[in-house]
């Protein structure tokens, strides 16, 4: 008996300090990514006039956000080696369209942002190409986390995902709307665009209830109260907006990054202790011996990297105005 009752204390206590550590980094480059999808939103709907709010965040961003997105790759290899491939042969197709948008996103904004432009080349139809590539590839992600989250249109048995049972589903669509309309909320706050700010508050709230609503229907099993995080933290962004003493503060990149990183690490729940619709345990596909050591330099050493890298940005733009 107190054999067994010190194995059930260890399993209560018992902490997947990898599996956090990783979603922290994942967390912080999907808040990088959704700059450049609300900035891709901002090019697509007003060059003339967003422009240069978008372009002078974006420009000195983009290839942090692509090496946040290799390193994290990398990382997530040695914290679950034996996924990478059983993923792969899940999702080859999603695979195979996000690397080509990965090379038209890469490739457009390298020629918008360098290359001499003629005729009809020009540095409009470049980065709106640039922003097209960047959504679509939103889309895709989206698509393979709702599968993850909720095992949506994905059978575990033969390793397949199936695009028809996705679109069946009204947690996936759900998931995906709900993501599209708190981007186009957000949008404003992050690229502070004064004369968007009245749909701020209503788009973000919209967007926050259709997203609860497709977690509840994507994985059941995994909902709970604390998603009520995640909802609070979201919808004070658009509120601190809204109040003038406060605006300066939720403008400021920095913060903004840092808030949606936090907001974005407490939907852990979600796929932690159980994946795929709560039919795939986490913890025993977690690496362990030699190889955690490992996991933990290798990801500290990034980690100290691109955050210098961060700051060298912040560095650039910190005499630039916050409040337009």
């Amino acid at each position: 008996m107190p054999g067994n009752q010190c194995l059930r204390i260890q399993e209560v206590f018992s902490i997947n300090f990898i599996f956090y550590f990783d979603f922290a980094v994942f967390s912080v480059f999907a808040m990088l990514f959704i700059t450049e999808i609300m900035g891709s939103v901002m090019i697509l709907i007003g060059w003339n006039k967003y422009r240069s709010g978008v372009l002078d965040y974006i420009v000195p961003v983009w290839e942090v956000t692509g090496t946040f997105a290799a390193f994290w790759v990398v990382a997530s290899d040695f914290a679950f080696p034996n996924v990478l491939i059983p993923l792969a042969n899940i999702f080859p197709g999603m695979i195979m369209l996000f690397l080509i948008l990965f090379v038209a996103r890469n490739s457009t904004i390298v020629f918008a942002e360098f290359i001499m432009k003629k005729g009809w080349l020009d540095e409009r139809k470049l980065y709106s190409g640039y922003a097209i590539s960047t959504l679509l590839i939103a889309v895709i992600v989206l698509i393979v986390l709702s599968g993850i989250i909720g095992g949506t249109g994905i059978n575990l048995s033969s390793l397949s995902f199936s695009i028809g049972a996705w679109a069946v589903s009204a947690g996936g669509w759900l998931f995906l709307i709900g993501a599209v309309i708190i981007a186009l909320g957000l949008a404003p706050v992050f690229y502070n665009v004064a004369d968007m700010k009245k749909l701020t508050l209503p788009f973000t709230a919209l967007g926050i209830v259709v997203s609860t609503v497709s977690l509840y229907f994507l994985s059941p099993g995994s909902f709970s109260s604390m998603v009520t995080i995640p909802i609070v933290m979201t919808i004070l962004i658009p509120v601190l907006f809204m109040v003038q003493l406060l605006r300066k503060l939720v403008v400021n990149k920095l913060f903004f990054i840092g808030w949606g990183s936090i907001d974005l690490f407490t939907m852990n729940f979600m796929v932690y202790p159980n994946a795929f619709g709560n039919k795939f345990p986490v913890d025993p596909i977690t690496t362990s011996g030699p190889l955690t050591g490992m996991y933990f330099v290798i990801s500290s050493a990034g980690l100290i990297i691109l955050t210098i890298l961060i700051v060298f940005y912040a560095y650039a733009v910190r005499k630039k105005p916050l409040v337009a």
